[in-house]
C-alpha cells in the first residue's frame, strides 16, 4: 500500500489564503456580532486597509503596532500589513499605557492602528499620550464595526486579488510576520520575530495533523497578539478556508450559543477556559453536536473538567505544550479520546521537529530520564528584536532552541512535562514573569523588597503570590502602614490583571540566601505551609 504524501506546508499565510480568496470568494470568512464578511469582502477591506498603511508612509520593513481584541480589525490588519511587506507588532488590550509604550518603543513601531474603546476601557488618552510621547501616527477605530465607514474605497474584487498576486512574489518567507512579546528574567520583554515561513507551517502541521476537517468553523477568542491564536486560530483558519467566529473575549454562554449558531467544529483554548464552560448553567443543554475536535495548551486539564466534555461531545482531543519561540506546539497529543494519556502527558513531539531531552551540556539523555526540553525547527524563529546576546543564548552550539523546560520521556513515545526551570508561570492560559511584576511592586515607596511565586490555582491554573517586605517609616523607625488592598491597587493601575498577584503576604524580613538573593526556596516552604 503507498503512503499519503503528505501536503506541503504554504510558505505564507498570505499564500495560503489566496486559492480562497480566488475560488470560493462568496464564502463566508469572518463573524463578527451581526457582521459576516465573505472571503472576498475580506480581500478586499485589507486591501484597502494597506492602502492606507502605504498613505501613511508605511513600507516593506517597517513594522506596525496593533492594539485590538479578535475582532475583524485584527484580521484584516494582520493582511494589510503582509500586504504591504510589514511586520505585525500586536499590543495586548489587556496591557496599560506604560507597559503599551516599552512595547512600541523597543519594536521600533511607525504606527499605530488602535481600537478607541474595547468594553468599558477608552484607550484614546492612551493613544494621545504615544503621539505625543512617542511620536506615533494612529490610526484609530472605532468601537461599532462599520466596514462601509472604515474602508470607503474597496478596490474591485479582480483588482484585490490582482494585488495579492503582486504582493506575494517579493515576500520573504524567512521575513517576520509578526512580533510576539515575551519577558524575561530581567522583567524587561523580548521581541520574538515569528517568520512568515514559520507560522505558516505551524498552522498547516495543526490542521493536517489535530484538525483534519474541511474548512472548520472556529471561535477565535483568545488575545491575537498571542501565539495560541495566532497560529492555533487564526492560521488554522487560514490554511483550511474555515471560518472564524470573533469574540473579544472569552464568554463560556458566548461560546455555548455560538457553537449551536454557527456549527462550531473545534473549540480550543487553555484549561481555565474550559473549567468555566462546563460550569455554565446552559452547558447541560447546550448543542455541542457540531464540535468534532476539542484542544488546549497552557497546562493539564482538570480530570471531572475532561470527563464532563468528553460526555457532552463525541468530540476527538488534543493538547498541547509549545512556547512564543518555537512558532507554537512542540509536543501535541494525537487526537484521541484516551483519558489516561490526555491526564498523564503532553503528547507526542512532533515528527517534523528534530527533538531531545538533554542534560546541562546538550547531551541527549535516554528514555525516562528527565532534562531539558531541546528542539531544532525547520523553520525557527529568527530571534529576539534588537537583543542579539539574548538571540545566541536561546539557541545550543549545534542549534537546538532552548525551552529551559523540563520533561522525560515514556518508553511508548508520550511526554510527561516535569517542571519549568525557569520562574515564569501560567495564569489562565498567560505567560507571566516574576520579575516583571517585582519591579512594579519594589517602585512603590512603601516597599523594600518583593518576589513572586506562581502558585498552583483551581480556576486559573496558576496565580501570582507576592511576598513583601515593607520599607521603614523613617520618622518612626517602622514599616509603613501599607495594606494589602493599597499593593493591589498599585498594581493594578500598572499592570494587566493577568499580572496583578491574587495573593499578598506581607512578611517582615525577605529571606536570602548567604550571596543575599532571595531564598525562593523558603518562600515555596512558606507558600506550602499556608
Amino acid at each position: 500500500m503507498t503512503q499519503k504524501t503528505p501536503p506541503t506546508p504554504p510558505q505564507t499565510l498570505l499564500a495560503a489564503l489566496r486559492p480562497f480568496v480566488q475560488d470560493t470568494p462568496d464564502t463566508c470568512a469572518l463573524v463578527f456580532g451581526d457582521h459576516r464578511l465573505s472571503f472576498g469582502q475580506m480581500a478586499r477591506q485589507a486591501t484597502a486597509l494597506a492602502d492606507r498603511l502605504r498613505a501613511q508612509g508605511i513600507e516593506r520593513g517597517d513594522r506596525v503596532g496593533a492594539l485590538f481584541p479578535p475582532r475583524p480589525e485584527a484580521i484584516l490588519s494582520l493582511l494589510a500589513c503582509w500586504l504591504v511587506g510589514a511586520t505585525w507588532v500586536g499590543i495586548n488590550p489587556r496591557y496599560q499605557r506604560r507597559e503599551q509604550a516599552q512595547i512600541l518603543s523597543d519594536a521600533g513601531v511607525r504606527l499605530l492602528m488602535s481600537m478607541t474603546r474595547i468594553g468599558p476601557r477608552d484607550f484614546r488618552d492612551d493613544l494621545a499620550s504615544h503621539e505625543a510621547d512617542l511620536g506615533l501616527d494612529v490610526l484609530r477605530f472605532e468601537p461599532d464595526f462599520d466596514p462601509a465607514a472604515t474602508f470607503p474605497a474597496t478596490p474591485s474584487h479582480d483588482d484585490a486579488l490582482a494585488r495579492w498576486q503582486d504582493a506575494l512574489a517579493p515576500l520573504n518567507p524567512r521575513s517576520p510576520a509578526v512580533v510576539i512579546y515575551t519577558s524575561g528574567s530581567t522583567g524587561k520583554p523580548k521581541g520574538a520575530l515569528i517568520t512568515h515561513a514559520g507560522l505558516a507551517f505551524r498552522a498547516h502541521t495543526l490542521h493536517t495533523d489535530r484538525f483534519d476537517l474541511p474548512a472548520p468553523a472556529q471561535l477565535i477568542d483568545l488575545p491575537v497578539n498571542h501565539i495560541g491564536a495566532l497560529a492555533s486560530g487564526i492560521g488554522v483558519a487560514m490554511v483550511s478556508g474555515g471560518k472564524m467566529v470573533l469574540s473579544e473575549q472569552f464568554d463560556p454562554g458566548v461560546t455555548l450559543r455560538t457553537a449551536a449558531q454557527e456549527r462550531l467544529a473545534i473549540l480550543s483554548g487553555v484549561p481555565a477556559m474550559f473549567a468555566r464552560l462546563v460550569e455554565h448553567p446552559d452547558f447541560a443543554t447546550a448543542d455541542l453536536s457540531s464540535v468534532k475536535a476539542i484542544s488546549w495548551g497552557a497546562g493539564p486539564i482538570n480530570e471531572a473538567v475532561l470527563h464532563k466534555l468528553m460526555a457532552a461531545t463525541d468530540a476527538v482531543f488534543s493538547q498541547q505544550y509549545g512556547m512564543t519561540e518555537s512558532n507554537g506546539p512542540i509536543v501535541y497529543s494525537p487526537p484521541t479520546r484516551d483519558t489516561e494519556i490526555l491526564l498523564n502527558t503532553t503528547g507526542k513531539p512532533d515528527p517534523r521537529l528534530e527533538f531531545r531531552i538533554a542534560d546541562d551540556t546538550g547531551t541527549a539523555l535516554p528514555e525516562g530520564e528527565e532534562g531539558e526540553v531541546q528542539i531544532r525547527h525547520p523553520h525557527p524563529f529568527a530571534g529576539y528584536l534588537g537583543n542579539a546576546e539574548a538571540s545566541a543564548e536561546a539557541f545550543t552550539p549545534d542549534g537546538f532552541l532552548h525551552t529551559g523546560d523540563l520533561a522525560r520521556m515514556r518508553a511508548d513515545g508520550y511526554l510527561v512535562f516535569c517542571g519549568r526551570s525557569k520562574e515564569m508561570y501560567k495564569s489562565g492560559g498567560f505567560n507571566v514573569y516574576p520579575r516583571e511584576i517585582e519591579i512594579v511592586l519594589e517602585a512603590h515607596p512603601g516597599i523594600r523588597a518583593a518576589a513572586v511565586l506562581g502558585v498552583d490555582d483551581a480556576r486559573w491554573g496558576q496565580v501570582g503570590h507576592a511576598f513583601v517586605e515593607l520599607a521603614s517609616d523613617p520618622d518612626r523607625d517602622a514599616a509603613t502602614g501599607l495594606e494589602t488592598d493599597d499593593i493591589t491597587h498599585w498594581c493594578k493601575a500598572r499592570l494587566a490583571d493577568f499580572k496583578v498577584p491574587k495573593r499578598i503576604t506581607v512578611i517582615p524580613t525577605m529571606p536570602r540566601t548567604p550571596v543575599d538573593k532571595v531564598d525562593r526556596m523558603r518562600l515555596a516552604d512558606m507558600v506550602a505551609q499556608t
